[in-house]
């Protein structure tokens, strides 16, 4: 019993070699059946899906088919090289775009270039020798308002009809009168005008009629140099009265004060003129900027009463004269 039930080496070997092929066999198995296939694009133009690699006769496709060339006669090719190829014709414009440029009047400026203002070469001359280094001052409230009248007539000039011709005097008068302001100020003018024409700045069109370029035509004038300060037209004012100058004591007022003189000297004869400029001892400038200014006039007595001045046009006129009540000034 014990020698039939001893197990043989040889055979136990042999078993174990065999179990392992066999489990060689189904791991294989297994993982051939796990693996991804090939995708093979046959010669008919289908897919097939296999285990084995793709041939390389399948993998090169065929290379696709160049498009066709037209071919270009002959007689084309010595006439294109005879005649280069024109420029396309460009396209047409609307009508009503072809319409309204053929009735736009060919004299009209373009609102994008305006016309620079002409200076006067003595005053232009003048502002060139200013050195350029020089800080920008600012323009004073008279001249803002030379300038801003100014951007205003070149707007009207430039794009009404016929404004240019009817205001030519005017305009060439107010050049002339104003011609250092607007030579200091130059760039600045021409960038209101710019800005007017483009829109950015309030100078209506509206404004270019005959009733506004009479109204600044006395702005136009050259001013008196008699009423260049309030103390020069005070003291033709006194003069006038002392002669019995009527016509230049008028000339002296504007305003309320003219509307009461105008029928004052009519009543008063010379004499009485002449006493009315004796009694008159001093005048007292008490405030006042570029274009008003107000004081006191005092009488031997001692006694004052209010007047006002207004600058029109670099000319000073008296507007009030014993419109506010008399008082009595302190001794001195």
């Amino acid at each position: 019993m014990h020698v039939l039930g001893r197990r043989d080496p040889m055979k136990t070997r042999q078993r174990a070699w065999l179990l392992a092929l066999v489990l060689a066999g189904v791991t294989g198995t297994v993982a051939a059946q796990g693996t991804e296939p090939y995708r093979c694009q046959m010669a008919d133009g289908s897919i097939s899906f296999q285990r084995n690699p793709c041939a390389l006769s399948e993998l090169v496709g065929d290379a696709p088919a160049r498009p066709a060339v037209k071919p270009v006669p002959a007689a084309a090719d010595a006439a294109s090289a005879d005649h280069p190829a024109a420029a396309p014709a460009p396209a047409l414009a609307p009508p009503a775009v072809r319409s309204a440029l053929a009735a736009s009047p060919a004299s009209e400026r373009s609102v994008s270039t305006p016309a620079l203002v002409s200076i006067p070469a003595r005053f232009a001359a003048a502002a060139q020798m200013a050195s350029p280094d020089e800080p920008f001052v600012k323009p004073t409230k008279r001249k803002r308002e030379i300038l801003d009248l100014t951007a205003q007539f070149q707007r009207c000039r430039a794009d009404v009809p016929g404004f240019a011709e009817k205001s030519a005097v005017v305009y060439d008068a107010w050049i002339h009168r104003h011609g250092p302001t607007l030579a200091e100020y130059d760039r600045l003018l021409a960038a209101k005008v710019r800005a007017g024409r483009r829109g950015e700045m309030t100078l209506p069109l509206r404004l270019c009629t005959d009733d506004w370029l009479h109204a600044i035509e006395p702005l136009a004038r050259t001013p008196d140099t008699r009423f260049q300060t309030v103390e020069k037209t005070w003291q033709v004012f006194l003069g006038a009265l002392m002669t019995g100058d009527r016509a230049t004591v008028l000339n002296c007022l504007s305003g309320p004060a003219l509307l009461r003189w105008q029928a004052r000297s009519q009543q008063l004869n010379d004499d009485e003129m002449r006493r009315i400029a004796a009694s008159i001892r001093a005048l007292k400038v008490q405030w006042g900027d570029d274009y008003e200014k107000e004081g006191l006039v005092a009488d031997v007595e001692n006694r004052a009463v209010g007047i006002a001045f207004r600058n029109i046009n670099e000319e000073w006129k008296i507007t009030e004269l014993g419109g506010a009540p008399t008082v009595a000034l302190p001794p001195n």
